[in-house]
């Protein structure tokens, strides 16, 4: 029996067992219509929309389908958890990652234990390879040489933004490298389960999904499924809704949810004056309540000027909440939702002032908020964070308006939606103070319902055509569709880039590159900000911002230029921007030097010229590199004064090393000595890279940098393996984790089978004499002559010592070994053809023309490999000549399987080869 198979037999579970597995892994018992929808999905599938007040646990739905995995081994292995927010405080990633800590903890309990969470995790972990559960939340940073997952069979939880996860869903992923956008499309697009937080807010990218989604694909694993989660159904237009019953009103926790008390009060207070009237209004409703006092605006720029008046008022007690904001200092800020709640219980916080970003996502408890007028569906999402554990005995609410004449700063809603819901909300009583309870507020939206303009309008959807299929995959070269009206609907809005601050940028575009190589921005260091703010702030202007994704453009201030240089790099190179005309495009990571401002305590703030802490060692969870460079150390020293001398100190010590080796040993006694100069949050850092293997940049000559970058080695894809690799030994790697994949996956014999022939062969072309030279020129060490031919060198050397040794070794520069060993398998086996030529992204539909002189022969052949073709292939393949057949063979693939089906193939290949490789992409 496989031990698949044994796990799920050893540790039977049913439907009767998920009221025990919801609380051991959550802590408490699960509310009746999280039951009553785990019922139905078994039953019937997933509804289109789950409609849950706020604070009633609709996040909870995870833990739904979670169990759903671990129940039934075809249900989908990836949840996507989507919001259309910049989260401060994340609460789908804190249940996220609570389930996987007590997946974890019930999987290592004795064997004699039976619990529905320990019988669970035994099954999870069957499928995912011995882990129960990952989880990934999707940021932005410089593209990677890495997949979001490496596992395609792993149960997976991944939480991002509209764009994140819409971008790679279409192939055209926001910070992914180019050779990896079929991977991630292929993830994201297949054996995906979507839950849309507020799915109202985002009704063009539902319906895209909605789109693509379809009967299970041409491996056997369901495509695309998404549903809708919402406390404003009336938003979503849509039927088949799954809705609370009434045994949710009578349950003694969730009924005194629905019930608490919020006075609502309507203010009028001109736009002029909007600042000040949110300031006072919050100081009484502070003095009068006793309790923490949201205040919620609907501009970053008035929010920062909310907050600094309360600050002064209250200094240390007020804290600035924006999506605007650099995920470090807003991990190191706000890091757990229940320790933020313990410092507003506490009394330690008494103002938080936010923008929309507190909308959603935030598990947050208030005594009373005061907020600007906004569309009905969000004015419902602010309320939900007032009384929300139904404790309080009053709570209030001040909705400051302009009444009949709010319109002129409307954005980002619709005048007339802001009109209508002032109206509902007088006509409702709450000029004079209305109790909007959650189920005061469904019972008056019943008996009164809202006109349709109260809840804004949506933006009409992309039409999702069938033409467009091919064109999604055509990956290489890349046809240039942009996925934003797909995500965010026909009318215009503004796209994104990312904005990295580092305080030691080169001078040239050459420099910056092969520094992004050792010094890679990482997701915790970037602020996403709309492209036409970004041309502003770089000319010297500044523009005031929603916290919406996919807003319109606003207006603009003008400002003194700045002076620098920045870069824009794709995942393909890097480009000196023009500050006088910046040319960005969606998507780009722009950097910038620290000295440019524009950020206040890690918000975004366009007139703000102090320069910017680089953040850049704490981009990451674990630490990559440490740059010992003078304008770095100031940060990092006690003495800041110190930082040249210390650089200049090392570069003395390292002018006398020979060789990487005796470099590497002189950096070590160096920071050995000087550890004692760092400061205190420093030190550890410092002291990681004493304990391990680190790399030294730049060590060839001509380099401007001005400093040192110290890499870590260990599972890092700049360095590639631990060391060479022979060709065989590699090949089965591959093939044994790709069929592992299939096992786990349930994939039928035959699909297995060709992943596994297709594993074999992937890497034969690479048995080129001229390649296999190269590959022992730049192992760097003895290589054991009875291992070749070799797939890999494990070198650690950087881009530009491995062309130097290309020409040397005479291998043609831009040859693809794939696209050799692809050639001969055309006829004979087309699915695997295009699996191993396609097995580093290229190729989709042609390939590029080999550079090498005709009549060049390849060995291909090997005794292990049962390679079907003929002994030697041609170095110049022609894959890219009409006449080869190879566009003719992917159209055709692509008509039967699909751009999601055939793109998934093509995942599994190369995440096996990744895994193989140690994590190298």
């Amino acid at each position: 029996m496989e031990a698949l198979e044994r796990a799920f037999a050893e540790n039977p579970l049913t439907l009767e067992d998920f009221p025990g597995f919801f609380l051991e892994a959550t802590g408490h018992e699960p509310y009746p219509w999280q039951e009553g929808l785990l019922r139905q999905v078994v039953q019937g599938g997933w509804p289109e929309a789950v409609a849950v007040p706020t604070g009633a646990g609709k996040t909870m739905v995870l833990v739904v389908a979670l169990f759903l995995m671990a129940l039934d081994p075809k249900a989908h292995r990836r949840v996507v958890y989507v919001v259309n927010r910049r989260l401060v405080v994340d609460q789908a990633y804190e249940v996220a990652l609570g389930l996987q800590e007590r997946l974890e903890e019930a999987l290592a309990r004795p064997s004699g234990e039976a619990t529905p969470l320990v019988r669970a995790a035994r099954r999870l972990a069957a499928l995912g390879g011995g882990q129960p559960l990952e989880v990934v939340r999707l940021r932005g940073g410089v593209p990677r040489p890495r997949p979001t997952l490496q596992d395609p069979a792993r149960p997976a939880v991944v939480l991002a933004t509209v764009d994140m996860a819409g971008s790679r869903l279409l192939f055209r992923g926001y910070g992914v490298s180019r050779g990896l956008l079929p991977v991630e499309g292929a993830l994201f697009g297949t054996d995906a389960l979507y839950l849309l937080d507020e799915a109202h807010l985002e009704a063009p990218f539902l319906a895209t999904l909605e789109a693509v989604a379809g009967s299970p694909g041409p491996w056997g694993r369901p495509g695309v499924r998404a549903v809708a989660l919402t406390a404003t159904p009336e938003g979503l237009g849509r039927g088949g809704v799954f809705r609370l019953g009434e045994a949710d009103a009578r349950h003694p926790r969730l009924g005194r949810i629905l019930a608490a008390s919020r006075r609502v009060w309507l203010r009028e207070s001109p736009s002029r004056s909007r600042g000040k009237d949110l300031v006072a209004h919050a100081l009484r409703l502070g003095e009068e309540l006793g309790g923490p006092v949201a205040v919620v605006a609907n501009r970053v720029g008035r929010a920062l000027e909310v907050y600094r008046e309360l600050g002064r008022a209250f200094p240390g007690k007020v804290l600035l909440l924006t999506g605007r904001m650099r995920p470090h200092e807003r991990d190191r800020n706000f890091a757990r939702t229940r320790a933020l709640q313990e410092r507003l219980d506490g009394g330690e916080v008494a103002f938080v002032v936010a923008t929309q970003a507190l909308e959603v996502g935030a598990d947050l408890d208030f005594a009373g908020m005061v907020t600007e007028l906004a569309d009905l569906s969000a004015l419902k999402q602010r309320l939900g964070r007032v009384n929300r554990r139904g404790q309080r005995e009053r709570a209030e609410v001040v909705v400051l308006g302009e009444g009949e004449a709010e319109a002129k700063e409307a954005r980002p809603y619709l005048p007339e939606a802001l009109r209508a819901t002032w109206a509902w909300l007088a006509a409702l009583g709450a000029e004079g103070g209305v109790d909007l309870s959650p189920e005061a507020l469904a019972q008056r939206m019943r008996a009164q319902p809202p006109p349709p303009e109260a809840f804004g309008r949506p933006r009409p959807p992309m039409p999702f055509f069938e033409a467009f299929l091919p064109l999604l995959a055509h990956t290489d070269p890349l046809v240039p569709l942009d996925p934003d009206p797909f995500l965010h609907g026909l009318e215009r809005a503004a796209p994104e880039v990312e904005v990295v601050w580092r305080a030691d940028l080169p001078e040239t575009a050459e420099e910056v590159e092969a520094y992004l190589e050792a010094a890679p921005p990482g997701p915790k260091e970037g602020v996403r900000l709309p492209l036409y703010a970004v041309r502003a702030w770089l000319r010297g202007g500044a523009a005031d911002l929603a916290d919406l994704e996919g807003q319109e453009e606003e207006a603009l201030r003008p400002g003194p230029p700045r002076e620098g240089k920045a870069f824009r790099f794709d995942g393909e190179g890097v480009e000196e921007v023009s500050l006088r005309d910046p040319r960005l495009r969606p998507g780009d990571v722009l950097l910038v030097p620290a000295g440019f401002g524009g950020l206040s305590e890690g918000h975004w703030d366009p007139e703000a010229r102090e320069p910017v802490p680089d953040v850049a060692e704490w981009g990451e969870e674990r630490p990559r590199f440490l740059r010992l460079h003078p304008k770095v150390l100031a940060q990092a020293l006690e003495d800041p004064e110190g930082a040249e001398g210390f650089g200049q100190e090392l570069k003395e010590r390292l002018r006398g090393a020979e060789g990487r080796r005796e470099a590497r040993e002189e950096v070590r006694r160096f920071l050995e000595e000087r550890l004692p100069d760092f400061r205190a949050e420093w030190r550890p850092l410092v002291q990681a890279f004493l304990e391990g293997a680190f790399e030294v940049w730049p060590w060839e000559e001509g380099w401007g940098y001005g400093g040192y970058v110290l890499r870590l080695r260990q599972e890092d894809p700049l360095y590639g393996s631990r060391g060479p690799e022979a060709l065989e030994a590699h090949s089965r790697k591959v093939a044994e984790a790709v069929e592992d994949f299939a096992r786990r996956l349930g994939l039928d014999l035959r699909a297995g089978a060709a992943l596994r022939r297709s594993a074999l062969w992937h890497d034969l072309a690479k048995q080129d004499p001229r390649m296999q030279l190269w590959f022992l020129m730049s192992a760097g060490e003895a290589v054991d002559l009875s291992s070749r031919p070799l797939a890999k060198s494990g070198t650690r050397l950087t881009r530009k010592e491995l062309e130097r040794l290309r020409k040397e070794a005479g291998y043609p520069p831009g040859q693809r070994h794939e696209h050799v060993a692809a050639r001969p398998l055309l006829g004979s086996h087309p699915l695997e053809a295009h699996l191993v030529a396609t097995h580093h992204g290229r190729g989709r539909p042609l390939p590029a023309p080999s550079p090498d002189a005709p009549g060049f022969p390849v060995p291909l052949w090997a005794p292990w490999a049962s390679w079907p073709g003929p002994s030697h292939g041609e170095s110049a393949h022609g894959l890219e000549r009409l006449e080869s057949g190879y566009l003719e063979n992917f159209l055709r693939l692509l008509k039967e399987m699909g751009p999601w089906g055939l793109a998934y193939g093509e995942a599994l290949l190369r995440l096996a080869d990744y895994l193989a490789s140690g994590g190298e992409a």
